[in-house]
């Protein structure tokens, strides 16, 4: 896979907004894709984030980047 995406913008552990749906909810982000999913592949990196979306607990996978609108808190390990 060629691409030239650059470098991921966020990292495991990172708190961040993101949109979901209608929604802009909060997680935190377990799994970092450079290059993104299969069905996005060499478009975006993607990320699959960990959080609560109306009081339940869900992991969001495949959550592209350009959908992450800040970070809230960094994880300042370097995985």
């Amino acid at each position: 896979m060629k691409t030239n995406l650059g470098p991921m913008k966020y990292r495991i552990g990172d708190k961040v907004q993101y949109k979901f749906k209608d929604e802009v909810v909060e997680g935190v982000i377990w799994i970092a894709d450079f290059g993104g999913s299969l069905e996005m592949l060499g478009k975006c990196h993607s990320y699959d984030i960990f959080g609560y979306i109306d009081g339940k607990q869900y992991l969001v996978k495949h959550v592209a980047e350009d959908l992450i609108i800040k970070i809230i808190s960094r994880n300042n390990k370097i995985e």
